[in-house]
């Protein structure tokens, strides 16, 4: 018993180290950031770090494949609702709501995000890990309803869309973020968070084709923010 509890213990501390880690690389990059700036952050000794890890190089490969906060709600729908219109638009407004502004703790969805970007800035192999593992199957997802949604004639006519411009959709979300980073407001949209958000929502799924009449139909924000906060009640 004793034995088990100690192999417990052992991985809620690396678990520890590697939520740590993260915003202390976003800070610094995977270059600048040294074991003694990685052992302060998590509150250990460098010499319990090694006992975990061999090394930065192996800390950091570990948080290319370290789950950073599971979104339970885009997995319950990526996993309950059949390719349709109706699944490419909630898709679309869940997505954009879990990279900006994000669904969960708000610095661990900041220090992710900058995270994301110095990986980008150096050799990008966090940033290709990350986006394979957690926005990889929203695309594969959005795939699907959109040739559902074409089959079903919610698509305008003469509008050619492919796996990038399901790529936008995330694209664009992450530049809002990532231009809500800084304390000062960098851009002055003359609007607020939330119509922010609508407003992103709408332009993506015009831009993918939708019609207006689709839109309408199965676009209510205030349905979409219930649902969230519904979903937030039932697994507190």
């Amino acid at each position: 018993m004793p034995k088990r509890s100690s192999r417990l213990d052992a991985a809620v501390r690396k678990d520890a180290i590697l939520k740590a880690a993260t915003p202390v690389f976003a800070r610094l990059g995977r270059e600048g950031a040294t074991t003694k700036d990685l052992a302060k952050a998590a509150g250990v000794s460098e010499a319990l770090l090694y006992k975990h890890f061999s090394g930065k190089e192996e800390l950091y490969a570990a948080l290319e494949s370290h789950c950073i906060e599971a979104n339970a709600i885009g997995v319950r729908h990526l996993h309950t609702m059949a390719p349709s219109t109706e699944a490419l638009v909630k898709g679309v407004a869940i997505l954009m709501q879990a990279v900006f502004p994000g669904i969960g703790e708000p610095q661990a969805h900041e220090d992710t995000k900058r995270l994301i970007t110095a990986s980008l800035l150096s050799d990008g192999r966090f940033a290709k890990a990350f986006l394979d593992c957690h926005v990889g199957p929203w695309i594969n997802s959005f795939e699907l309803s959109l040739k559902a949604a074409i089959a079903s004639g919610d698509i305008e006519e003469d509008i050619g869309v492919g796996r990038a411009e399901l790529w936008f959709v995330h694209h664009l979300a992450n530049t809002l973020h990532l231009i809500a980073l800084p304390e000062v407001e960098v851009v002055d949209y003359a609007m607020p968070r939330d119509a922010l958000i609508e407003s992103a929502v709408r332009f993506v799924l015009r831009g993918l084709g939708l019609s207006s009449a689709a839109i309408r139909k199965y676009y209510d924000p205030g349905d979409f923010t219930n649902s969230i906060f519904n979903h937030r009640e039932e697994t507190a």
